[in-house]
């Protein structure tokens, strides 16, 4: 009865390849659709263009496809040798021949160099299978499988029409890598579109076959889509959530592939000279959780045709609210931005110098930046005493203008985030946010930086820690935060230069002006307390 079986299982070996090498005479391009299984199965050969379907023996064994010896040696139309006893199994082709043992990974060609099969091959009812891969051993053949699908793809030579059978993806941390699986290499071109942010590339002569990853889980890649737009071309969309920088593009072998790395982490700047001693630089940022857009002012602030001053939104330097552009209108300032903390009266909650005077109290000891009538940049804990004088005494060392806020981000050109110490509460002291920092360098210039946030596909905020990073970065000796969130606001030259996160300019209690030209308000002395 055994030997009945095996009988029958030859002869319908040898009914199918008969069968299917009467039609692949006049066919370019087979289908093999393997059901899953590590025994034989019935698959499906789909020949394109005549559309025939002819049964095949298969076996499915992990991500790799096994078909029988025979079929090999008669699609590369090679002879081949089996001797069941030692299981090995010969090919001989034009530069010589090769051996395959069964249930080995490693066989050997006529020259001498080594191949390795992902899968070794194996004897079923008697009849050896090997690897699918083996196809390509005269270089002749293209072939790729899907592995989800479990479809085989083989192309004749001399066939014109690629086949994309998949596209996957992974996400580095630095990058996000999409692969396009093709059967072999050809012409293509690559489009990179800044609105709507996205990749297109065209293949030629490729048609799409087999399932894709189109989804992507990350913050800066959206998904994938393929069409075909003409003819045998297909065309791939890789979808951004947000303008990307350029993408790098190759080709792999063995199997055929195409790369796409897109860059998600990234540092864009641009730098512009405003007027003299003042220069506005844009920084565009991609980190691992989403994009960054920073606005920085670098003040020569001891450059004798430039004044900073602080300045209240109120009128005649009184307490009130009104937007950072309104301030800077009004008082004829080239550029500024927001202040200390305040609550909803438009009262600061910190310290306040302005003209030499003395406008709102310190509270908790909190960081505050000063600037001395001689141009020098004071970044200090400042609290008062029990008779109201300020500790250390600003206005005797001749601050002029003063704002605080905290806490303290940069301390000797080192991070040093005071968060702690100064009693702030989780609203500022943790999450991401919009933020706004003022900083001084070893060369004594003056920062002033804009951070927008909470928008998730423009720029998400910072945390203090990121920003004190940032200030390090920047050159800054010391640093401190002011008010964030949809208080933080800059402006220059009339332009809001930041995305404030409300949607518009959120009015504030003061702000820090910069002037091009000598001060508007010159200082007065002596001080005055408030």
């Amino acid at each position: 009865m055994k030997r009945c079986r095996h009988y029958f299982a030859n002869s319908l070996f040898i009914v199918i390849f008969t069968t299917f090498f009467l039609i692949n005479s006049t066919c370019s391009a087979q289908w093999i659709e393997i059901t899953e299984g590590s025994a034989v199965s019935q698959g499906k050969l789909v020949v394109d263009e005549s559309g025939a379907i002819l049964p095949v023996p298969v076996i499915a064994k992990g991500s790799n496809i096994l078909i029988p010896a025979t079929f090999v040696a008669e699609t590369l139309r090679i002879s081949m040798r089996y001797d069941p006893v030692v299981q090995r199994l010969t090919y001989s082709i034009p530069s010589g021949s090769f051996e395959i043992l069964l249930h080995q990974k490693e066989w050997k060609l006529s020259s001498g160099e080594t191949r390795t099969f992902t899968e070794p091959a194996i004897s079923q009812s008697g009849v050896p299978f090997v690897p699918a891969e083996l196809l390509r051993v005269t270089g002749e053949y293209d072939i790729s499988w899907d592995v989800h699908a479990m479809k085989l793809h083989l192309m004749k030579p001399g066939g014109k029409v690629a086949a994309l059978t998949e596209a996957r993806h992974g996400i580095h941390p630095d990058k996000v890598r999409i692969v396009f699986h093709l059967s072999k290499e050809v012409p293509f071109k690559v489009m990179q579109m800044k609105n709507p942010p996205r990749v297109v590339i065209d293949f030629e002569d490729t048609r799409v076959q087999g399932a894709f990853d189109s989804s992507i889980a990350n913050i800066a890649v959206n998904g994938v889509r393929l069409t075909m737009p003409e003819g045998n071309n297909t065309r791939c969309i890789i979808d951004f959530n947000y303008a990307l920088p350029d993408v790098t593009t190759f080709w792999l072998q063995d199997p055929v592939r195409f790369v796409v790395d897109v860059p998600t982490i990234y540092r864009n700047q641009a730098a512009l000279t405003i007027d003299r001693g003042i220069r506005y630089i844009s920084m565009n940022s991609g980190t691992p959780n989403g994009p960054l857009t920073i606005d920085v002012l670098e003040i020569a602030a001891t450059d004798k045709t430039i004044a900073v001053e602080t300045v209240l939104a109120g009128p005649d330097g009184s307490f009130g609210l009104a937007p950072v552009s309104d301030l800077v209108a009004r008082s004829g300032a080239i550029a500024g931005v927001n202040g200390v903390f305040h609550a909803s009266d438009g009262t600061p909650l910190g310290l306040i110098i302005t003209d030499g005077r003395l406008k709102s109290l310190p509270i908790m000891s909190r960081t505050a930046m000063g600037i001395t009538q001689d141009g020098r940049i004071l970044m200090d804990s400042v609290s008062i005493d029990a008779e109201g004088n300020l500790v250390p005494d600003w206005l005797e060392q001749g601050v002029v203008y003063a704002v605080g806020g905290g806490p303290r981000l940069v301390k000797d050109g080192k991070v040093n985030v005071t968060s702690l110490q100064e009693q702030f509460k989780a609203d500022v002291a943790t999450g991401r946010a919009p933020r706004t920092a003022v900083g001084v360098t070893f060369d004594d210039k003056l920062l002033l930086v804009a951070v927008t946030g909470r928008q998730a596909y423009y720029s998400i905020g910072v945390t203090l820690e990121e920003l004190a990073d940032i200030m390090v970065e920047l050159g800054a000796k010391d640093a401190m935060n002011l008010d964030g969130g949809g208080s933080s606001t800059m402006v220059v030259r009339d332009f809001v230069m930041n995305t404030p996160s409300d949607g518009r300019e959120r009015k504030v209690a003061d702000a820090i002006l910069v002037f091009s030209g000598p001060s508007k308000t010159p200082p007065v002395s002596p001080p005055i307390g408030q």
